[in-house]
């Protein structure tokens, strides 16, 4: 059963702290702050308000990294994007925080604590979220904990440390933990909430991004947010609250896990939710359709063979001959995040129908790939009135920060951790186990297969590009050339004679589309690994410096 009620009252809080404070009487036909925060219920409705900030189903995601590429470049993968006059993120961001310290303000003298510590919570949860994606772009913000007035001195304060800014959205997500209910605990009617858990998963995430950005970015507590990423990691995978979704079996879990069937599933830890009427549908499935984001080479070359090795020493591989064959005898999660040649697949009005090869006119693919993963299966999804829900937090993502931080933190990790994480990713789509003995008979790195499973298992979600920032692996793979299938010297040129390499779409020397060519891409360590504080932040605050090479 789906929430219904949470983004209806969106806006509430922001209404009330632009309220005048000397006003003694207010009109009856809207909520005022003269007639509220006297009940629990009250603050309920406040803190619903913050669940609108939860990202939905964007119009292409992944296109900032490697691995997908929409209609044309992206500036952000590419690195032309220049200093920004205004930032939306930037300025929304900090409104969805003055409303949340404004709850927080609140609180202090509501005369039952207890009976709104929960909503407290929630506060203390989208803080860190909100904080959060500011410090993933910008690095080190101000701190803003309190609600301020015109002549408030913060007003004028410069950035916070990237440090101090950590500091405090742990902290936020630690006292969220204490308030929030255990996902066993919330109602049926209340799915969709943010859970104990949800908090705790969350908390790895950030302990886990900032513990590797200090460890290659030569920062400060390295080993102490790694530890709380793989501390927060496990609690959350012995709580037992959540299970993978395996229900489908092998060959169809791992796909629809992200569409109809998956929905409140024991996988999903937090999700934004949907429902038509109510806070409204998407049209993810047509856009994908529509080719608005295509995997690339570089994400379809590393889905290992089934024999647990990569495509260039795997004796599986069977090249690209035919539009199929390089799909054959690999990880079944290639095929049910990239649609192969000759597959039959739900489209529109729910029928099935045959993927005969990919569109490389009209609204064409630039890669020669067609994304698989996220299209729905329903008569409505295929309308554009879909309703199945984006998925934020889940517990694949959890077993993978559990691997990451552990073998970040030693140097190496123990079989049984494996087997208590990444091997459980395996075992939904029948792939080999990672094991150090494989890893070493065959010269693999363990780093390297970690984050491989990082890749792969998390293709399409939202994760790529800041994966590759907090690595400090940006530079060495985003100036390289964007390409999709091999065309030249394959089945491709036979079905499609109107084509003619150069012309229609680039090449390589080896006959590989060349959707955007390394001469066209950039990315500057001295200055891309952060965005630029916009200039209207800086003109009214001169106290902010901006970013390293910006200026």
């Amino acid at each position: 059963m789906k929430l219904k009620y949470i983004l209806p009252i969106a806006g509430i809080v922001l209404l009330l702290t632009s309220c005048t404070k000397d006003l003694d009487l207010f009109p009856k036909d809207q909520v005022s702050d003269g007639s509220f925060w006297k009940s629990a219920k009250d603050f309920e409705m406040a803190a619903n308000a913050f669940y609108g900030a939860l990202p939905g189903h964007s119009y292409a995601q992944d296109t900032e990294a490697e691995t997908t590429f929409g209609q044309g470049p992206n500036e952000y993968s590419n690195g032309t994007y220049m200093v920004p006059d205004e930032s939306s993120h930037w300025n929304n961001s900090y409104a969805g925080i003055r409303g949340i310290n404004y709850l927080l303000l609140k609180s202090e003298g509501y005369a039952n604590p207890d009976e709104i510590s929960r909503w407290v919570g929630e506060a203390h949860f989208f803080r860190g979220w909100t904080y959060f994606g500011l410090l993933k772009s910008f690095g080190g913000v101000p701190l803003i904990t309190k609600v301020l007035e015109p002549g408030s001195e913060e007003l004028n304060a410069p950035r916070n440390s990237r440090e101090q800014v950590a500091d405090l959205i742990i902290a936020d997500l630690q006292e969220a933990i204490k308030r929030l209910p255990k996902q066993g605990d919330i109602a049926s009617n209340e799915l969709g909430k943010i859970s104990q858990e949800a908090a705790q998963a969350f908390l790895s995430r950030v302990a886990l991004y900032e513990g590797t950005w200090a460890k290659f970015h030569g920062g400060t507590k390295a080993n102490e947010r790694l530890t709380l990423a793989a501390q927060s990691a496990k609690a959350v995978i012995d709580g037992g609250q959540y299970s993978l979704f395996t229900d489908l079996g092998t060959d169809k879990s791992y796909r629809k896990l992200f569409i109809e069937d998956g929905e409140d599933c024991g996988e999903v830890i937090l999700s934004r939710r949907y429902v038509k009427d109510i806070n409204g549908t998407h049209n993810r499935t047509r856009w994908l359709e529509q080719n608005i984001m295509n995997p690339t080479k570089s994400l379809v070359d590393d889905y290992l063979c089934t024999d647990g090795l990569p495509i260039s020493q795997s004796a599986l591989f069977q090249g690209y001959a035919t539009m199929s064959s390089e799909f054959e005898d690999r990880d079944p999660r290639l095929m049910q995040t990239v649609l192969k040649p000759g597959v039959e697949y739900i489209g529109a009005n729910a029928t099935k129908t045959t993927y005969v090869k990919p569109r490389l006119d009209g609204p064409a693919t630039r890669t020669g790939y067609t994304s698989y993963k996220h299209w729905g299966e329903s008569v409505e999804s295929w309308a554009g009135n879909a309703e199945y829900d984006n998925i934020l937090i889940r517990l694949g993502e959890v077993l993978l920060i559990y691997a990451e931080a552990k073998y970040e933190l030693d140097g190496s990790i123990t079989d049984a951790d494996l087997n208590l994480s990444i091997n459980k990713l395996r075992d939904r789509v029948g792939m080999p186990h990672l094991t150090n003995a494989f890893v070493t008979a065959n010269g693999l790195d363990m780093q390297n297969e970690i984050r491989r499973e990082r890749k792969i298992e998390l293709a399409c979600e939202g994760y790529r590009f800041n994966d590759l920032m907090r690595w400090k692996t940006a530079e060495i793979e985003m100036p390289k050339a964007v390409r999709g299938i091999k065309f030249v010297g394959t089945e491709y040129e036979t079905v499609f004679p109107e084509i003619t390499p150069g012309v229609q779409y680039n090449v390589d020397a080896d006959g590989f589309i060349v959707a955007e060519p390394a001469s066209a891409r950039t990315f500057d360590a001295s200055k891309h690994y952060l965005r630029p504080l916009p200039k209207k932040q800086i003109k009214l605050n001169p106290s902010l410096d901006q970013n390293p090479i910006w200026e």
